[in-house]
């Protein structure tokens, strides 16, 4: 029960750190999420090399797609926006549309269902290994000496400073990278460019753990900081005018 309880602990920590991270969001002005009802979020472009996981790719997709969904979902008011996995986009339209949709069809087809936008995001993970150089350092320590009268009696303590010299070895230093980069484009312009973007990046010292926790942390807080950018602007702006 100890090793349980103290492993959960370490868990819950070194998740906590990752909202610890730099995030960049970026919006065209006429962008108005208040207007967004249903968006579709395209299979991510992974690059986890950090993760050693053997969990099967499809298993892992829905469970980023779910961490995502939840970052979105918290920056919105509940339950204003559906948002949908592309293949469960597909299903839908196969119900709709018959089982083979028109080829070059599919943006009109989700447009008619009611969809206005679509993500598509990138997410990379690696460690980063760094070779830190022999250093030394020198640091003060104190040696206390007592003065004692001829019963024994300590009558005076002195405290004598010693110059100290510790030459640290050449060593290695691991580091974890991960970022996550969310773009949404409009359904009826799905070749034209992005209409907002977020970078969410975090690099630290690697000190053990779950290392998809920290991606599960920056999925959901960079997408939470990219659906929340207007709505933020847009509070600001009404407060202003009361």
């Amino acid at each position: 029960m100890k090793k349980f309880l103290l492993a959960a602990i370490f868990i819950f920590m070194f998740a906590c750190l990752a909202f610890a991270a730099d995030i960049e969001v970026w919006q065209d002005p006429s962008l108005k999420f208040s207007e967004l009802k249903k968006i579709f979020i395209m299979p991510f472009d992974l690059k986890l090399e950090a993760n050693n996981s053997l969990m099967p790719a499809k298993q892992q997709n829905a469970q980023i797609f779910s961490w995502a969904a939840d970052g979105i979902n918290s920056s919105m008011k509940k339950g204003n926006l559906t948002i949908k996995t592309l293949d469960a986009l597909t299903e839908d339209m196969k119900f709709i549309y018959g089982e083979k949709i028109p080829e070059g069809q599919f943006f009109k087809a989700a447009s008619e269902m009611g969809y206005g936008a679509f993500i598509k995001a990138g997410l990379s993970q690696k460690f980063v290994t760094q070779h830190v150089p022999e250093s030394v350092r020198t640091y003060t320590e104190y040696k206390e000496i007592q003065k004692r009268d001829k019963n024994g009696k300590i009558i005076e303590t002195l405290r004598i400073p010693e110059e100290k010299i510790e030459i640290i070895p050449a060593h290695d230093v691991t580091y974890l990278s991960t970022a996550v980069e969310p773009k949404i484009f409009l359904v009826n312009d799905h070749e034209g460019d992005h209409v907002a973007a977020a970078k969410g990046f975090i690099y630290r010292e690697y000190q053990g753990g779950p290392v998809m926790k920290v991606v599960e942390n920056l999925t959901k807080a960079t997408m939470k900081e990219l659906f929340k950018h207007e709505e933020a602007k847009s509070n600001s702006k009404s407060k202003r005018k009361k």
